[in-house]
Formats: C-alpha cells, sequence, structure tokens
C-alpha cells in the first residue's frame, strides 16, 4: 500500500511545473504497490504505460511499438531504435503534463546496458527529443541496480527530477489490513512473519489473515509453512531476480543472510561462521546491504561497530525458521512442526529482533518529545562491553555530535516481545545508563513490551525518568 509521502512525491514530480520533459526513477522491493501506484496516476492523466519482460531489445521494441499504437489508435508502430522509441514516448504530451512510464526497468537494461546513455542525451542539454511536458517514470525492483542509474558517473546522474525509492509499510499500516486491526498481540506476531509488503497480506496469502489470536498458528501453518504457497519461495526468487546478486555467489548470499537471521550480526561472527576472513566477505555483504536484503545498523555510539540485520521481517522468518527446517517442511505436518518446534524458533529468532526493530521504528517516527526528550538525530542498537561480557541494548538515542564516542546520550531503551516486564528489565536498563557515565545521566528509560510487572507499573509512576510503551501505545500512541 503506497504511503502517503510516496503518493504526494509522485505527484508533486507529475505536478511539475517544467515546460520540457523531465525524468524520474522510482523503485523498492517487488509486492509493494509500486504498479499500482502508477497504472491509477497513468490512468487519472490519460498517460502511458508499458511493462517490460525478460525478451531481447527487438521484441521490447517490437512490443513498444504495438502498445503504443494502440495507445494511440493507429496501429502498430515501427521503432527500430530506443532513440526512436523514446522520440515517440515524449511526443505523447504537448502542453499538459501526463506520465509515461516504462515499468519493469532492468528488463530493458539486462537486453541493453547503453539505454541509460540514450536517455541522458535524449534529456540532456542537447537532447534530441521533443518540446511538451512529458513525466517519464522508469520503475524497477532490482534496488542496487536502480541506484545505479545516478551513482557517481553514472549516465544518467543529474538528469532525474525524481528519485522515488518506496518501502514497505510500517508496522501501524501494516495492522490496519487485518479482519481485527484491535487484535495487536495478533497484528505483532503476523508482522514478525510477514512485515508490510501489501502483496504478502493479500495476493500471496490467498486474501486469508487471520480472524484472531486462535486463528494465528493456523495461519502460519496454512499461508506460509506449507509447500504449496507461493510465500514459501519467495526470498529465493526475490535474490535469483535482482542481477546484481543472480551473477554473484548465491550460495554465499545465502549463507550470509542464514548467519544474521540465527544470530551472527557483526561481521566478524559472520565471517567466523562461514569460515572466511571479514575482508573477503566484505563485497558478497555489501551486496546485499545495497540491494536491501540486509540493513547495517551503524552504532550511535562507537565508531565503526556496525551490525546487520535482515532487511525485512520475512526474510528473517525464511531464513530463521523456513530455510533451515525445508526437508522437515516437505516431510512433515507443517501444523503438527510448528506447534512442536517451529513456534519456539519463530519467539527467539523472529519476533525477538523483529520487535526490537518495532521499538526503534517508534522512537524514530511516533514517540513525542516528552517521552523522549532532547535530540534523535541517531537512534540503533547498540553493545556494552564490560567485566568480560558484553551486554546488548536494543535502542540507544544521540544528538548528532560528529563524533559517537561523544555524542550525548537521550534515551536506552529494551523491547521483549511475549514475556513479561518486569524490575529485573528496569535494573539491567538503570545499570547501562550508569556505564554509559555522564553523557547518559539524563537518558530516558524506555521499556517497551506486550506485557508488565503491576509493580513495576506502580514504581515507574512514582518516576519521571521511565516510559512504558504496551501494545497499545505502541500502535497508536505516541
Amino acid at each position: 500500500m503506497p504511503q502517503d509521502r510516496d503518493v504526494a512525491a509522485l505527484r508533486a514530480f507529475l505536478d511539475g511545473r517544467a515546460r520540457r520533459p523531465t525524468l524520474g526513477l522510482m523503485y523498492g522491493r517487488r509486492r509493494i504497490g509500486k504498479s499500482t501506484l502508477l497504472v491509477e496516476e497513468v490512468g487519472r492523466r490519460g498517460g502511458f504505460y508499458f511493462e517490460a519482460t525478460r525478451v531481447e531489445t527487438p521484441v521490447h521494441l517490437e512490443r513498444l511499438g504495438e502498445a503504443l499504437g494502440e495507445h494511440l489508435g493507429v496501429g502498430r508502430i515501427e521503432l527500430r531504435s530506443w532513440e526512436e522509441a523514446l522520440t515517440q514516448l515524449l511526443r505523447l504530451a504537448g502542453e499538459q503534463a501526463i506520465p509515461v512510464v516504462l515499468d519493469e526497468f532492468g528488463y530493458l537494461l539486462e537486453a541493453d546496458p547503453s539505454l541509460p546513455s540514450v536517455i541522458a542525451s535524449t534529456f540532456g542539454p542537447g537532447g534530441r527529443g521533443p518540446g511538451g511536458r512529458a513525466r517519464m517514470v522508469l520503475c524497477g525492483s532490482a534496488i542496487a541496480m536502480m541506484r545505479s542509474l545516478t551513482a557517481g558517473e553514472a549516465a544518467l546522474r543529474g538528469r532525474a527530477g525524481l528519485e522515488l525509492v518506496m518501502l514497505p509499510d510500517d508496522y501501524r499500516m501494516a495492522a490496519t489490513r487485518l479482519p481485527d486491526p484491535s487484535g495487536l498481540e495478533v497484528a505483532a506476531r503476523v508482522f514478525a512473519t510477514i512485515g508490510g509488503v501489501v502483496g504478502y497480506a493479500t495476493d500471496m496469502v490467498d486474501f486469508d489473515l487471520p480472524e484472531g489470536a486462535g486463528d494465528v498458528d493456523r495461519w502460519i501453518a496454512q499461508r506460509v509453512l506449507s509447500p504449496a504457497v507461493t510465500l514459501r519461495h519467495e526470498a529465493t526468487t526475490l535474490l535469483a531476480e535482482d542481477p546484481a546478486l543472480a551473477g554473484a555467489d548465491p550460495a554465499l548470499h545465502h549463507s550470509i543472510l542464514g548467519v544474521i537471521a540465527t544470530g551472527s550480526v557483526t561481521a566478524g561472527k559472520i565471517a567466523s561462521r562461514l569460515g572466511r576472513q571479514v575482508s573477503n566477505l566484505a563485497p558478497a555483504l555489501g551486496r546485499l546491504v545495497d540491494g536491501g536484503f540486509v540493513t547495517r545498523h551503524e552504532d550511535p555510539i562507537r565508531k565503526q561497530r556496525p551490525t546487520y540485520a535482515l532487511a525485512d521481517p520475512y526474510l528473517q522468518f525464511h531464513y530463521a525458521v523456513l530455510e533451515p527446517h525445508r526437508s522437515r517442511l516437505r516431510n512433515q505436518d507443517p501444523q503438527a512442526l510448528w506447534a512442536e518446534r517451529l513456534i519456539d524458533v519463530f519467539d527467539s529468532q523472529v519476533r525477538g529482533p523483529v520487535f526490537e526493530q518495532q521499538g526503534r521504528t517508534f522512537v524514530e517516527q511516533f514517540a513525542s518529545d516528552d517521552t523522549v526528550p532532547g535530540e534523535r538525530a541517531h537512534v540503533g542498537p547498540s553493545r556494552l562491553a564490560g567485566d568480560g561480557l558484553e551486554r546488548q541494548l536494543d535502542i540507544v538515542v544521540t544528538d548528532d555530535d560528529p563524533d559517537p564516542a561523544s555524542r550525548r546520550v537521550t534515551a536506552i531503551g529494551e523491547a521483549k516481545a511475549g514475556e513479561v516486564i518486569g524490575r529485573r528489565h528496569l535494573d539491567r536498563l538503570t545499570e547501562g545508563r550508569h556505564r554509559l557515565g555522564s553523557r547518559a545521566e539524563d537518558a530516558r528509560l524506555l521499556l517497551i513490551g506486550s506485557s508488565f510487572d503491576p509493580a513495576l507499573r506502580a514504581e515507574t509512576r512514582r518516576r519521571g525518568d521511565v516510559e512504558l510503551v504496551d501494545l497499545e501505545r505502541l500502535y497508536h500512541g505516541d
């Protein structure tokens, strides 16, 4: 489901005042609603939409000529080159700005790597394109490839007036798709399974979402774990379709995703699990980050100590639950296997990390200044070392000092799903604040969870330095 800001950004580009053709890029993960949004805008504005497939350039031009001729009502137009095609496309617009969309641009680029240079020439100062107010949008799903179109010395650098990166919906928007959006425990478990990609909550689960808490286990077994469902194979398909990854070492990419999903979240630990040197692993890890499969979390308070997480809850579910147990799921009843073994894996390796990220999203996007006073320039996880132990802080919030070691800490937090949060959790946070020293002396303590010990609630009401964030507040409050 396109978010309001994405719709607004696209419409601002399409309504731009330029009295000449302009170029925009739009990209993001598959099944998040890019094409749906573009088709709607093309229909509303009388524009032109063409979706490419994986064929050679002559076939692309033939099909584009047929579609263009049908749009104009003149029969097939012969297009012998992309120069001719772009000229014809830009002629569709006159004084009225209209969208001209080339969707699945990655397939066009795969067939003809010179296409960006042709487009750059058309839209450049000496462009051969005609006048008019065409708003050409190149849309694709291969994130790294689309980003590369305007990076460094790329042909389209400086040519695009829009570069819209569409992201999956956040956990609040995802909850609105459920039959009963008020069931927040259900919402949290469903989000940990499929995340915020709209296609995963509609077509790919046959428009079947849990009716309530008692229906979640049935839904996961039937719609996600069953060997017959399309969602089972989604992660493998996503990697295979990305041209930046498909030609490299697919086994290495899947292995990196797998070890991150099962708890190895630093470059050193990933390399150790895979029996490689960090330097040898870095290019593949970089490709996964660039492709939108892995998120790199910079430590807010320590230099050069990033951690890595899978960029989507469904990917976390796939590599922690589905992939390691694929043979069992083929040979055993998914419902029984879920109840006997996999639900515990889900709770520890999926729901926990996803819920921690929900907590960080709450701090970044929804928490009020009363909840988190002071600057929120950097929000991320960190680790505290000492006494021979390293302890994780799920949420650290700091100001914007260029030196992480000098940043003032405005809040630290812990997010725990599926357990009762009590005094021991508060004591851990209090100790963490103390170990951070004077720069954290005024830091607010955030405890985020689904259930709280009544004694803890009573104590925190008497204090001004602690915030309890239950599911109601996480989903609807600030």
